[in-house]
C-alpha cells in the first residue's frame, strides 16, 4: 500500500476504448496491406542511386567537345 493512493480493482471504458485505439493503430502501422504497399513504394523511391559516372555536365561538355576536335584532327591527318 502507498499512502494517499488508493486502488481500485477495475478496468473503465475509457481504459478500453483507450486500449483497442492503440490495437488498431499498431495493426494499421505494421500489418495493414494498404502501409505495407505504401512502405514497399517508399523504398522504392529512397532506394540508394548509383553514382554517376561524370561530375558536372561541363564535364560531359568538355569530353564532347575534346572527341570531337580530336576526330577532326585524326580525319584530317587521315586525308593526307
Amino acid at each position: 500500500q502507498i499512502e494517499g493512493v488508493q486502488y481500485i480493482p477495475m478496468v473503465g471504458k475509457v481504459t478500453v476504448a483507450m486500449l483497442e485505439r492503440n490495437l488498431m493503430r499498431l495493426f494499421y502501422n505494421f500489418h495493414h496491406p494498404d502501409r505495407q504497399h505504401e512502405d514497399r513504394h517508399k523504398a522504392e523511391l529512397e532506394a540508394p542511386r548509383p553514382a554517376q559516372w561524370y561530375g558536372t555536365p561541363v564535364q560531359i561538355y568538355t569530353a564532347l567537345a575534346a572527341t570531337a576536335v580530336l576526330g577532326m584532327m585524326l580525319a584530317q591527318t587521315a586525308k593526307k
